[in-house]
């Protein structure tokens, strides 16, 4: 009688994970480790630490390639944003059961829909190492990107409907991953400067909360005009899964072309190399199960989708470890 009868092979489970870190050519997790993580979220900082680890970017405070540690990093300001947008967003919900003043409906639709997203961003913005990027860019990818990406999205939509296309909540993958990723290649101009592989997950990351963001505020404002708690039942359920969709999404597909990129000019043969194809057909297929009417209970497929895109996403920051730490080393990693 086989001993494992009757119980959950989390072997096999661990097993499956580890190998998604290995998609697209990945090398797996490196020095990955849940416990440094949560060590980073109780690390207590002084006000000048915070200042110092957002002032980042310019040419003044962009640290020499020499200069940079290649622990991996420990996010803690994502904690602090997260534990404070979730009682913003509360605080707000407190008040309108309390005094029931429609003028507050805006701001739970406001903070509930962007405050989770925003605080995730800040997890990506502490995984980029290089610290090469302005927190004042990030946020313009945040407004612009979430702008361009939708008018994108809906220009698509548009001309497949027209022509009879296929149309429902699955097809919506196949025009929202390019549009968010035209999105990142259109405003990032400059990508001489920021050529790095954690740069493109930032960036993507940036887009995507946008995204994310301004789609969660139209949908809490169409439940919100039926249902003040059906509004605040949609905020709470896109929130908890703000940081597995199209944040991680669009992470994802922008590291993965960021990787074959290089700071080059924008060859089409990039989109044909497999460490760039694979993973993004991978998000593609994920978003448009994500959207189907999944037979899982309690939510599994989010569940499972969400861990497989984290996995993708670990795998992704240990190639952008690695990176750093060859051109630290001395290898030449980028042209001139």
């Amino acid at each position: 009688m086989n001993e494992n009868n009757g119980k959950f092979n989390w072997k096999k489970i661990f097993f499956v994970f580890e190998e998604l870190g290995k998609v697209g050519e990945g090398e797996g997790f490196g020095d990955f480790n849940f416990n440094n993580l949560l060590k980073g979220f109780l690390k207590k900082k002084t006000d000048s630490e915070i200042e110092d680890s957002l002032i980042v970017g310019t040419e003044k405070t962009t640290p020499e390639i020499s200069d940079i540690s290649l622990k991996y990093p420990e996010p803690w300001l994502f904690g602090r944003l997260l534990l404070g947008s979730i009682i913003l967003f509360y605080g707000f919900v407190a008040v309108y059961k309390q005094f029931e003043v429609a003028n507050l409906i805006p701001a739970i639709i406001l903070t509930g829909s962007f405050a989770v997203p925003i605080s995730s961003l800040f997890f990506f913005f502490e995984l980029n190492i290089r610290r090469n990027i302005p927190i004042w860019h990030v946020m313009r990818l945040v407004l612009m990107g979430g702008l361009l990406s939708i008018f994108i999205t809906l220009l698509l939509s548009q001309n497949v409907s027209i022509f009879n296309g296929p149309t429902g909540a699955w097809f919506a993958a196949l025009i929202e991953e390019p549009a968010k990723l035209i999105t990142v290649v259109i405003l990032v101009k400059n990508k001489k400067r920021y050529p790095y592989i954690l740069n493109g997950l930032l960036f993507g990351a940036s887009v995507g909360c946008g995204f994310a963001s301004f789609e969660s505020a139209g949908y809490a404002l169409t439940y919100g005009m039926e249902d003040i708690d059906s509004l605040i039942g949609l905020i709470q359920l896109r929130g908890i899964l703000s940081p597995f969709g199209h944040i991680a999404w669009t992470a994802i597909a922008s590291a993965s072309f960021w990787r074959v990129c290089k700071g080059e000019k924008i060859d089409f043969n990039l989109f044909f190399d497999k460490k760039f194809y694979i993973p993004f057909i991978m998000i593609i297929f994920m978003h448009s199960i994500w959207n189907s009417n999944s037979v899982i209970p309690f939510q599994g497929v989010y569940f499972i989708l969400g861990i497989t895109s984290w996995a993708l996403i670990l795998s992704i920051v240990n190639l952008g470890i690695k990176q750093i730490s060859l051109e630290k080393g001395g290898k030449i990693i980028f042209k001139n």
